[in-house]
């Protein structure tokens, strides 16, 4: 195995603590749940301005070990950054040039597995890539529980840097120029590489995304009962609108009902734990997903979603880590289930020689889901409360949920012959 795959440790380490203090941070700098949802919103908006330029680099500049040690390295420094700006605006500003140098490292590091393995090996180096990735997000929050401490993130950013310098020395001791390096469309070539890739970051384009291609895409909505492409597009813009209303504000949420910062990350690491063992569980039942894990897998997350609207109205203080912890026990348990069968769908669903312009689509319309959500979460929180929130995320995915059953179970499911990690 490539000893560069475990910088996939630390990369996951370092952008998984990102996520963590930046609302902590924000909340910390009397911020309040808009300014979190602002910054998420910058966070998805930069991610995707991110996925298109970086592959466009990629494409045209035949360097992976600089590009991808240079990224590593705007990576590291961010949370330190974050956290010496000492702002509101500062925070948001280093959340989003955080999600810039991430999507550079998720189109080197998948593109780097087809260009300096062999073919045979690239199935396990993905599934690996995606286990260090996960396990990486666990570490994020442990690293948290043991530096944070009397209020204050410092130690916290501090060791994300140290662990993000770990990872960037890892990249530029063991990765070697490829002898021939390949476009992004190399990632099609295989569907495990396929969905390790968009594991890494929801989004990918091939081509830069047009208005035309999206309208052509809106055409295809309107018809009954639909493509195989439109109906995944749908699902995927429900579950990561879903998932941007529940989880931008849950943090803000958590700390409004008394709990101390490491709590929250201890809420956090259970459910990136989670996470981990489901993908080591499940990893046979992963490798040919059929649509009925994904839709199942969103029942279970609504689920989650619903304990927490519920708990939401009447549990406060330390009971509310509790209500939190088994909220999470089914948010976690579903996310392997519905991303990697997700991902196997819309393996299976590209026709040959229009691949780049519907990824381009999906992309797109994903990334305005995720924005959309993250933004309706802050205003909705403040407006309504966390309580309304909740369950309207879980509304929303329960339609996911349902989208899909009604194509599949009419249609069958083309996921069946494709076998992922």
């Amino acid at each position: 195995m490539a000893k560069w795959l475990y910088s996939w440790l630390f990369i996951g380490a370092i952008s998984y603590a990102l996520g963590m203090i930046t609302p902590l941070l924000i909340l910390e700098l009397g911020g309040g749940v808009i300014d979190v949802s602002v910054a998420a919103f910058a966070y998805y908006a930069s991610s995707m301005v991110g996925s298109i330029f970086w592959g466009w680099v990629a494409d045209r500049v035949p360097r992976r070990r600089i590009m991808l040690t240079a990224s590593s390295a705007g990576l590291t420094v961010t949370p330190l950054a974050m956290i010496l700006g000492d702002s509101v605006l500062g925070a948001i500003v280093w959340y989003a040039i955080g999600a810039f140098f991430y999507a550079a490292l998720a189109v080197y590091l998948n593109l780097l597995v087809v260009e300096t393995t062999d073919k045979g090996q690239w199935s396990e180096n993905a599934r690996k890539g995606f286990l260090y990735l996960v396990t990486g997000s666990a570490l994020g929050t442990a690293m948290g529980l043991a530096s944070v401490g009397e209020s204050t993130l410092v130690g916290y950013a501090l060791a994300s840097t140290i662990v993000g310098a770990a990872g960037t020395a890892m990249l530029y001791a063991f990765v070697r120029e490829p002898p021939m390096v390949l476009e992004r469309r190399a990632v099609l070539s295989s569907p495990n590489v396929f969905v390790s890739r968009l594991t890494s970051l929801p989004m990918i384009f091939l081509s830069f995304p047009r208005l035309f291609d999206i309208d052509v895409l809106r055409k295809r909505i309107r018809r009954i009962p639909g493509s195989e492409l439109s109906v995944l597009t749908i699902a995927n813009a429900l579950f990561s609108f879903s998932a941007q209303l529940f989880f931008t504000v849950y943090i803000p949420y958590e700390e409004s009902v008394g709990l101390n910062e490491s709590q929250v990350l201890l809420s956090y690491l259970y459910m990136t734990a989670i996470n981990a063992l489901v993908a080591v569980l499940l990893a046979e039942e992963l490798r040919r997903p059929g649509y009925r894990f994904a839709s199942r897998g969103m029942g279970i997350r609504a689920l989650g979603m619903l304990s927490a609207a519920a708990f939401s109205t009447f549990v406060v203080g330390a009971d509310a880590l509790y209500a939190t912890v088994l909220s999470f026990t089914f948010i976690g348990f579903a996310y392997t289930m519905i991303t990697v069968t997700m991902n196997a769908l819309l393996y299976a669903s590209l026709v040959p020689g229009n691949r780049g312009r519907s990824l381009g689509a999906y992309s797109t319309v994903g990334s305005l889901a995720f924005m959309m959500g993250a933004i309706a979460s802050g205003f909705l929180a403040k407006s309504s409360g966390y309580q309304l929130d909740f369950f309207i995320g879980a509304a929303v995915l329960m339609v996911a949920a349902i989208v899909m059953e009604l194509y599949y179970s009419s249609s069958g499911s083309t996921a069946e012959s494709v076998e992922v990690y």
